[in-house]
């Protein structure tokens, strides 16, 4: 499903950029956003309050327009 939004956002779209918010504690979701190929952009600081008081660091995470054809033979491959 990630690859048909990507495909869809990328080539029909033509979005310069796909971004990928990720919680830093998410483990498990940041290992599948760079398994996509996606590129870690940068880490906003405390950048959200949980509703539990925890203030959340977030991974920021893209492909950019011009990455995604390399991107598509690999997960093609």
């Amino acid at each position: 499903m990630k690859f048909l939004m990507l495909e869809y956002a990328s080539e029909s779209l033509k979005f310069e950029k796909v971004y990928f918010p990720v919680d830093e504690r998410n483990t498990r979701s940041r290992q599948v956003v760079k398994k996509l190929g996606a590129t870690l952009g940068g880490i906003l600081r405390k950048n959200v309050i949980i509703l539990d008081g925890y203030k959340q660091y977030t991974c920021n995470y893209g492909i950019l327009n011009n990455e995604w054809p390399k991107i598509k033979m690999k997960l093609f491959a």
